[in-house]
């Protein structure tokens, strides 16, 4: 897919056309509905609401973090006007919309190349806007105060206008809204949800598709991105406190530093590749990824340091279930009760116990990214607490547990994907391919195979003794029988898994050995937490005052709270808020020399 060159415009003075909310509005999400909201309303402002920067107060507005790097300590490697940290879908949107605004443009990626982040892995969907009014009762609904008005006023009137956006960029779509939308059908304003699917030359929907049309407008309109470049630490004017630059590390360990001549956005997403920062905000824990692995907090860590404000730091989306091979930072994607063809299977704890219905599961399809408010089902403990209880989450890790025709019918992971870490190189975390006999995995050690109860229970136990695994062969055995017998009346008498599904067996009893066992743990896709922004994509400190030339976009710092409750909010989130940041960014009055 090609991108078009866009030649730059004109600079303009700076647009001062749009308040800031007061302060206490900024800080309690309480703004107030506007009566009479329109779609016209919100097309009418289309790019002049979103680009005015609020610049009262710039000098003391926001208090330096003690950390914050002076500018006087700083000797500056390479400089520019707006500096963008990441080359993911918000960074590519970002520094498109700043480069069209006449603004000069550099990016840093944190990989050693490409880039893409978690938008070239995805299944490439968008949502789209197509009632604004409607729209933003539904978005009020979902977050309850934790996200303010007037943030997501802007967001609904970019999502209004994306498709316009997107055909004007020549980004191929395929319009899914018959289908696609907002995910609770009860809400207010469900029905104010569409959804675009991105798709490659052959007609596939993949998030390559937008990566690809990034790779090539960058090189069409000469916006440099620096790779191997991670972003640390911004610098701060010690007396304005305005955000003129970063400190950036190389592997090698090397250093640079980058002057923003105009404003730096940060693109760095979310932190689903860190499992501190997981221990700290999320649960249940641990948890597996099948995403970026250069998401790892950055910017989380560079906002706290200069004292920005954070939200949202317990969101993520789920993406159902996974195994890591051992060494391997993320999971891989293509695993689901389908994959066991002939229904002879089962998931089992810690304790040898089934917890959960196996297919479906509701632990990904098709709740999809919102079955996170499933996971609690992992520490489910039904009855009597037992003795010697420990701390940890009972049912992670947990094993898949099949037979030997299970073995034999399919392989367990399905290579035909077109999301996932399979479709990157092993640089940048991506897994290779799985054997279509499962064979190899076997021999790896990722299969643990027993030719009876007692030997496999005694392999998963040594598997997982870090997690305290303890398991009684007899009550695994127990578990088999009893799920045996369920099978042979055609009833699952635990959690109701049904005996066919789409047509297929789903209720077979494990009765062929050897047995074998894959280790797995409930998996997410993206982290939403980060620093709080506005409307206008500032970012916020912990007094709700703007520090001056710092934005952000995509999911770091994402809007979304309480639950992920739209059909491809992550890449709305980088089209909305890339346009708006890039937009407000390079219209800062240029820093004196």
């Amino acid at each position: 897919m090609r991108g078009r060159s866009f030649p730059k415009r004109g600079r303009r003075p700076r647009a001062a056309t749009r308040a800031a909310p007061p302060a206490d509005e900024r800080r309690s999400g309480m703004a107030h509905a506007n009566e009479g909201f329109s779609r016209r309303d919100f097309l009418r402002g289309a790019g002049v609401a979103a680009t005015a920067v609020a610049v009262a107060g710039v000098a003391g507005c926001a208090t330096a973090g003690s950390g914050a790097q002076g500018a006087a300590d700083v000797k500056w490697d390479r400089e520019t006007e707006v500096l963008v940290l990441g080359f993911g879908g918000a960074g590519a949107v970002a520094a498109a919309a700043a480069h069209e605004e006449g603004a000069e443009v550099l990016i840093l990626e944190k990989a050693p190349k490409e880039g893409g982040g978690t938008t070239r892995i995805s299944t490439g969907y968008s949502s789209i806007v197509l009632d604004p009014k409607g729209a933003l009762e539904y978005l009020r609904t979902q977050v309850k105060g934790l996200t303010p008005q007037e943030v997501f006023e802007t967001y609904v009137q970019e999502g209004a206008t994306l498709t316009d956006w997107l055909d004007d960029h020549g980004i191929a779509y395929t319009d899914v809204s018959s289908v696609l939308g907002s995910d609770y059908k009860n809400w207010p304003g469900s029905d104010a949800f569409g959804a675009v699917g991105f798709t490659n030359a052959d007609g596939t929907n993949s998030g390559t598709a937008v990566f690809d049309w990034a790779t090539q407008y960058m090189a069409d309109n000469g916006i440099e991105i620096l790779f191997d470049a991670r972003a640390y630490q911004l610098v701060q004017d010690p007396s304005t406190r305005e955000v003129i630059g970063v400190r950036a590390r190389h592997a090698d360990g090397s250093e640079m530093a980058v002057h923003a001549k105009k404003a730096v956005i940060m693109c760095t997403g979310g932190f689903e590749c860190n499992d501190e920062m997981i221990g700290n905000y999320l649960v249940p824990s641990p948890l597996a990824r099948e995403g970026w692995m250069f998401n790892t907090g950055d910017g989380v860590k560079m906002g706290q340091e200069i004292g920005a404000d954070l939200w949202h730091m317990n969101m993520l989306d789920a993406y159902g279930v996974t195994f890591t091979a051992p060494g391997d930072v993320t999971g891989r994607f293509g695993l689901n009760g389908a994959t066991c063809a002939t229904g002879s299977f089962m998931w089992v704890n810690r304790n040898g116990k089934r917890f959960m219905c196996e297919n479906p599961s509701n632990i990904g399809t098709p709740l999809a990214h919102r079955s996170v408010n499933r996971f609690a089902l992992f520490d489910d403990i039904p009855g009597k607490l037992p003795l010697g209880y420990d701390s940890s989450y009972r049912d992670i890790p947990f094993y898949l547990l099949i037979d030997q025709k299970q073995f034999e019918a399919a392989p367990l992971y399905d290579n035909n994907q077109t999301a996932g870490c399979g479709l990157i190189d092993k640089e940048l975390g991506g897994v290779e391919p799985w054997s279509e006999d499962n064979k190899q995995e076997l021999e790896k050690g990722w299969i643990l195979k027993g030719d009876t109860v007692e030997e496999l229970v005694k392999r998963m136990n040594a598997n997982s003794a870090d997690e305290g695994y303890h398991m009684d062969p007899a009550d695994l055995q127990a578990t088999i029988d009893a799920y045996n017998a369920d099978c042979a009346a055609g009833v699952d008498t635990l959690f109701d898994r049904p005996a066919t599904v789409n047509d297929a067996p789903n209720l077979v009893p494990l009765d062929t050995p050897p047995y074998y066992a894959l280790r797995l743990m409930p998996c997410m896709n993206t982290t939403k937490g980060g620093p709080v922004k506005n409307g206008n994509a500032q970012i916020l400190d912990t007094h709700g005052e703007v520090i001056p030339r710092l934005y952000e976009a995509g999911t770091l710092g994402h809007t979304a709270a309480q639950v992920y409750c739209i059909f491809g909010a992550n890449l709305a989130e980088c089209f909305n808020f890339g346009r708006i940041a890039g937009r407000n960014a390079a219209a800062e009055t240029p820093l004196e020399a």
